[in-house]
């Protein structure tokens, strides 16, 4: 039975602000922003907290880009990392090939270096900045390292065989084939213009007479 519960989600942006989950039936365009969040959750049948862990992402390069500026997760206050992991803080981007990877930190609560994660609900592990540069659905391919992934008794996830790796999100974006049509002007707002610019034809007439 596992032990380590992992929440992938793709996260709007609202001005910047992580908001609701994306609805997949309103697809995102080329410019729209989002976000990326992971959770993790000890779920054994007496939880001890996470203290460490590390995660590798992969997404298509040619519609998604990351637009963490700058990308540090050795930052503290990087929400790249939980700031609850200030131990051993890092990552790699690379926006050309599609990957993050290493991306994770630690702590060690018994010398005040940091906290637990995830003791009694999910908690944000990682948010990630993401862009549209491109049509077409993307996917996005979520790795866990269990070997990195540490509970605070000192055992690792990857000892149960159970515990889940790997998760796959969908990000809506409009289809390559998508093109804005442009409504025709509708009949009843001609007349209305057409209308209105009747007297003002007659009142100029009647001057010139």
């Amino acid at each position: 039975m596992p032990n380590l519960a992992v929440e992938f989600n793709l996260i709007e942006d609202i001005a910047g602000t992580p908001g609701g989950f994306l609805n997949q039936n309103n697809p995102l365009n080329i410019g729209d922003r989002f976000f990326v969040q992971v959770l993790m959750r000890d779920i054994h049948s007496n939880p001890i907290g996470l203290t460490g862990s590390a995660i590798n992402l992969n997404f298509e390069a040619n519609k998604i880009q990351n637009i963490d500026i700058p990308f540090n997760p050795v930052d503290d206050n990087s929400p790249l990392v939980t700031s609850k992991f200030p131990l051993f803080r890092g990552g790699t981007l690379n926006n050309i090939n599609g990957t993050i990877t290493d991306l994770g930190g630690a702590s060690f609560p018994p010398t005040s270096l940091g906290s637990l994660l995830g003791l009694n609900q999910p908690e944000q592990f990682s948010l990630m900045h993401f862009q549209v540069i491109g049509k077409g659905s993307s996917n996005l391919i979520l790795n866990v390292d269990l070997s990195q992934t540490i509970f605070a008794d000192g055992t690792l996830a990857a000892n149960d065989t159970t515990n889940p790796s790997q998760f796959i999100q969908i990000v809506p974006i409009v289809p390559a084939n998508y093109t804005v049509t442009i409504p025709e002007p509708s009949l009843n707002i001609g007349l209305f213009i057409l209308l209105g610019v009747i007297p003002v034809l007659k009142k100029q007439y009647a001057k010139r007479v």
